[in-house]
């Protein structure tokens, strides 16, 4: 069963769950002591009609809702029929910069996690182009072939990693060579690149490489990922509780490296913007789409997946009203009055 799922940065959202467990208790415990301030124990034994208010269930129950909610929210989805249909499309490679330094925190959550997030929501606002996916750190190789299927190229994003790196740098100019040669059908055609970095620790190259590319008819975006203030490296082998150090043994500040960028994508027909203005962004590249050639490719549409969310939002709902009538009483049991 091949699921996916639409949504899956809202899994963080489970993290709220035993804070909240944690937050129940507290309050309850606070309201028993205010209760003994006021009346006996005994005294609210004779007066109360129900043996208990049932307060781990209840609070058991309003968890379980919510956490379906939560995984409604994320939509769980089912691969629906597949149907072979025609498209008009333009071609664009996404190239992401995959080395550590894309875990700095100076944009939240990090850097590499903005860029997924970005470059799922740029492919939600395409209709037809056809999407390949490049990444790239000490060298650049095709993580996803040009194709039409996005809830594919949205599932392979997910997945990026700076584990997939096998060694260390910025090779921009790598990914450039490489977006070349994925580029097989019709070399006479303008064909996209977008770029999705911080910029630091580039190639020498990697102009020489922009300005080549731009003759065969390759017009290159370039997204900068970060800030000129910087943030600290997560040293991944310490479980990330320590930050990458240089040889003095001070923390590794990495910084958005923009002017590099802006000279890429200056040399090569195109634009540079800010992950931070993503409007703006997603706008621009869409404008870059709409000036490429485009050619007819015979795709596999699998835009009609089966969508589980209603389910678990129905669960929610019947959870929610249990814990409702135990609330108020109806499925408590009570004391015999006499």
């Amino acid at each position: 069963m091949n699921l996916s799922f639409e949504n899956p940065a809202y899994f963080l959202l489970l993290a709220l769950l035993p804070v909240l467990a944690i937050a129940m208790g507290v309050w309850r415990k606070s309201r028993i002591r205010l209760s003994d301030k006021i009346v006996s124990k005994e005294l609210f034994e004779k007066i109360s009609v129900r043996k208990s208010d049932h307060f781990g269930r209840r609070r058991n129950l309003i968890l379980l809702a919510l956490l379906l909610i939560i995984i409604a929210i994320v939509n769980p989805q089912l691969p629906g029929d597949r149907q072979k249909v025609k498209k008009d499309s333009a071609d664009i490679f996404i190239a992401f910069d995959i080395s550590r330094s894309m875990l700095a925190q100076d944009i939240a959550p990090d850097r590499l996690t903005r860029s997924k997030l970005f470059a799922s929501d740029l492919i939600k606002s395409l209709k037809t182009e056809r999407i390949g996916l490049i990444v790239f750190a000490g060298a650049a190789y095709v993580y996803m072939p040009l194709t039409s299927d996005y809830n594919a190229a949205i599932d392979f994003i997910n997945g990026l990693s700076t584990e997939m790196a096998s060694y260390q740098g910025t090779a921009i100019g790598d990914a450039i060579q490489i977006a070349e040669k994925a580029f097989t059908e019709e070399a006479n055609r303008n064909k996209g690149l977008i770029i999705i970095s911080d910029g630091e620790d580039h190639d020498s190259g990697v102009l020489k490489s922009a300005q080549s590319a731009a003759k065969n008819g390759l017009i290159i975006t370039t997204l900068g990922v970060g800030t000129e203030r910087g943030g600290m490296i997560p040293d991944m082998e310490e479980g990330g509780s320590r930050y990458k150090m240089d040889e003095n043994g001070n923390p590794v500040r990495s910084k958005l490296d923009a002017a590099i960028l802006q000279d890429v994508a200056s040399s090569a027909q195109g634009q540079y913007y800010s992950i931070n203005d993503q409007n703006d962004a997603i706008a621009g590249i869409k404008d870059m789409v709409s000036k490429l050639d485009r050619g007819e490719y015979q795709s596999v549409d699998t835009s009609n997946n089966f969508s589980l969310y209603p389910f678990f939002l129905f669960s929610a709902f019947i959870f929610l009203i249990l814990e409702y009538l135990m609330t108020v009483g109806l499925l408590n049991q009570r004391k015999k009055v006499i």
